[in-house]
């Protein structure tokens, strides 16, 4: 159990990580860079050749702010008000749905027509190939129809799409032919085709949708940036992006034309509303003329009275004064009343007419009531397109609130004031009737039939005089905003796709993808990667790297004595006697933690490296229970070591020639059931003793010592212990595990070798026999062979 614990009690040391040998790494792969960003670039620009292009349109407003409008410092709560118009509420009156939808009614944009290709529907605005006239009835929105002409008479109708009908979602697929100029109807449609008198692309694939006027007001209201050129600047900039040039341009202006005509209707609204009240008057005065004037012109006619006399003269001047003055005051009082009862309601301010129209020359009432008319239609558009919180909103509602306050103070005393002159009125015109009352009857008659006819005819003339002014009002009124760059195809700017821009962004993001790979290959890799990344994790000597085989061979330092990889076992074969004791046969046990890792392939071509150089060297295959050394030697494996642990051989019955001078080999032998008692049973260390002496260096090839104990009791008996670790398949983990060991001094004289290095350039072209290889031992290395020079 002790040997388990070594293998499972270690610990990863967690380091920094190494930007310079990273940065290495990635310049090593700069051809995969170049392919991934020439690809990039060249998928950039397909994307930016078929990508759907978009266009800006823009126009300017000058918006005239008419300070009459605003009412100046007031405070209401500590609240300042403004003192000149906001023009956000301009911008926002822009922005309302209202104003948006009206424009897009407007234009009449009920179809769309596109050609469809094979990476983008190109919109055909203007060009459409077919005429539609929708039907009453049902025509679903959004769905495409496309229409195939058959002839001069026929089209094909195609439909395959999803739709909302009567509320639930519905599939739509059919083919159905129809005729031009002939309606074309069923359950979800109902329209007729017409041709134009153009050529058609019979081989084009054209399609239109009917829109939802609502839904593509939304859009296009999302696509729109309204911007104030600077602050307290009153020039408006409105902006659209839309991939029909055309179209764009055209809703521009349309929403500019209705915005103006939007304004004009608001400042008419005051003569309007006085023109329709003074000819609701006027219809009823007629009637009373023409009857008070046949009435008194018979009266004069049978008694023959062609005029008053003095007396009746004073009278009847006197009561028609007193008449007209309690007409107007009762004017004036209802009138008071009735705004009185209306200064909450919007919908009822909006149908209140000037105080003027009635007779009261009130400068601050009139502009008063004017202004907050204004401002309750100004409120209603901003409703529509701001939530309830907008600043601009809650400044209106706080203006609202202040005027209609002002405005209730004013009126209640103008309400008490008017029926105290009326009451006088009515007592004064008591005291004339008493005097009327004292004359004969029929000059009593003629009087009131004169005065009833120059009441009514005065109110006629004066009622005609103020239609008259509200009209020409009406005709002088001119809209408070000025158009002042129109939107024009000749202006458009082409924002999407920019080529050069698409270009940087797919070169960035084709570099970017090896890159990324990279990144997370690096932090998810566990693996050694380098030589110095082993170096840094370990206090061990490490004796040198075994380059890659690219040989199809198992022993390229006897068939490629030339070769890269023969140069760096020879490289081996010189650092290892900086670790070696100075006796006649050094015994070194060869590890590794884990199978694959390349041990038996070093072991072999180390001990034949080294009887190459003239020395006698005994290879022994201590991993019993996957042997490969008799494989590479094409060696029988009938008797062995564990033929030898067993008793059955002599030590020189086991010991075994190969084709490769001075390398003698002991197989592993048959596959015993009980490696680790066989290797612990002490016949192992009398083979090596029985072996000292007779051979310069013995070569034990163990089993992988993570999986097994068999390594650690062989390395016991070994002067040096090397392991083998492997580039890019050995973890980090198992150079702590190795650390751990040597520490705790489970095993003696540990040095570190790592295999299968394909780093370009290590060892440089040594097969055409240019240049070499020399690779400096460790510092571990070099701090031994000192010490050993010291102590001689």
């Amino acid at each position: 159990m002790k040997y388990v614990d070594e293998v499972m009690d270690y610990f990863d040391k967690k380091d920094g990580p190494d930007v310079k040998d990273f940065l290495y790494r990635i310049l090593s792969k700069w051809k995969i860079f170049v392919i991934c960003g020439v690809m990039g670039i060249c998928i950039a620009y397909l994307v930016s050749k078929y990508s759907t292009p978009v266009y800006m349109m823009r126009s300017s407003l000058l918006v005239h702010v008419d300070p009459d409008e605003t009412s100046a410092k007031q405070m209401f709560e500590g609240y300042q008000l403004r003192d000149k118009a906001n023009i956000q509420n301009h911008v926002e009156i822009l922005k309302s749905f209202t104003i948006n939808r009206k424009a897009m009614e407007n234009l009449g944009w009920t179809q769309s027509w596109y050609k469809k290709t094979w990476f983008m529907d190109k919109g055909l605005y203007r060009n459409e190939p077919f005429d539609v006239i929708q039907h009453e009835g049902t025509n679903l929105t959004d769905v495409p129809i496309f229409i195939e002409q058959v002839d001069g008479h026929t089209y094909k109708i195609i439909v395959d799409g999803e739709a909302e009908y009567k509320g639930d979602e519905v599939k739509v697929k059919f083919e159905k032919e129809g005729f031009f100029n002939q309606a074309f109807k069923n359950k979800y449609f109902h329209f007729t085709i017409k041709p134009r008198h153009k050529k058609i692309d019979e081989e084009a694939n054209h399609y239109f949708v009917f829109n939802d006027l609502d839904k593509l007001t939304l859009k296009y209201m999302e696509s729109m940036v309204i911007t104030v050129a600077e602050k307290k600047a009153e020039l408006i900039h409105l902006r659209i992006d839309d991939s029909e040039p055309a179209r764009g341009v055209d809703f521009l202006n349309e929403l500019n034309w209705v915005y103006l005509q939007f304004r004009l209707i608001e400042k008419n609204k005051k003569s309007e509303n006085t023109v329709r009240f003074i000819d609701s008057r006027l219809e009823g005065i007629v009637d009373s003329l023409q009857l008070a004037g046949q009435s008194f012109t018979n009266f004069r006619s049978r008694n023959r009275i062609v005029d008053l006399g003095q007396e009746a003269g004073v009278v009847v001047a006197k009561m028609e004064e007193l008449e007209t003055q309690l007409s107007q005051a009762q004017i004036s009082l209802e009138y008071y009343k009735n705004l009185l009862r209306n200064l909450g309601d919007a919908n009822q301010m909006k149908q209140v007419v000037a105080p003027s129209v009635a007779g009261i020359t009130d400068p601050t009432l009139d502009a008063l009531v004017t202004k907050l008319t204004d401002l309750y239609g100004k409120r209603e558009v901003l409703s529509y397109s701001v939530q309830a919180k907008n600043p601009s909103l809650v400044i209106l509602n706080k203006e609202i609130d202040v005027i209609r306050q002002s405005l209730d103070e004013n009126l209640k005393s103008m309400v008490a004031n008017s029926q105290i002159e009326v009451a006088s009125l009515s007592e004064r015109m008591s005291k004339v009737r008493d005097q009327l009352s004292r004359m004969p009857k029929n000059e009593q008659k003629f009087i009131n039939m004169k005065r009833n006819f120059d009441l009514n005819n005065e109110l006629y003339t004066f009622l005609l005089k103020k239609r008259a002014e509200a009209a020409i009002a009406k005709a002088s009124n001119i809209s408070d905003a000025q158009i002042i760059d129109p939107a024009r195809l000749a202006t458009i700017i082409k924002i999407k796709p920019k080529l050069a821009i698409n270009l940087l962004i797919g070169m960035f993001l084709g570099l970017g993808f090896p890159f990324l790979i990279i990144i997370l290959r690096e932090f998810f890799n566990d693996n050694i990667q380098s030589r110095e990344e082993l170096v840094k994790k370990t206090h061990l000597p490490l004796l040198g790297t075994i380059a890659h085989n690219r040989y199809p061979n198992n022993l390229p330092v006897f068939h490629q004595p030339r070769s890269a990889i023969s140069e760096s076992f020879r490289s081996l074969r010189t650092n290892l006697n900086y670790v070696l004791p100075d006796q006649p046969t050094k015994i070194i046990g060869v590890h590794s933690t884990i199978p694959a890792e390349g041990k038996s392939f070093a072991t072999v071509n180390l001990a034949s490296i080294v009887a190459m150089n003239n020395k006698k060297v005994l290879l022994i295959g201590a991993d019993m229970r996957k042997p490969k050394v008799e494989q590479m030697f094409d060696l029988e494996n009938k008797v062995g070591l564990s033929t030898y642990l067993i008793r059955y051989n002599k030590w020189q019955e086991v010991v075994q020639n190969t084709h490769i001078k001075n390398l003698y080999c002991v197989t592993s032998g048959p596959v015993p059931p009980n490696p680790a008692e066989l290797l612990e049973n002490g016949r192992l260390e009398m083979f090596l003793n029985a072996v000292k002496g007779k051979f310069d260096y013995v070569f034990i090839d163990n089993a992988p010592i993570s999986m097994v104990t068999d390594g650690f009791i062989t390395g016991k008996l070994a002067d040096a212990n090397l392991f083998i670790l492997r580039q890019g398949f050995s973890h980090k983990e198992q150079i702590n595990f190795v650390n751990q060991i040597a520490e705790r001094g489970t095993l003696d004289n540990v040095s570190l070798i790592l295999n299968d290095v394909t780093s370009n350039g290590t060892y440089g072209n040594y097969t055409n026999g240019e240049g070499y290889y020399y690779e400096e031992p460790s510092p571990g290395i070099v701090r031994k062979l000192w010490e050993k020079v010291s102590n001689n």
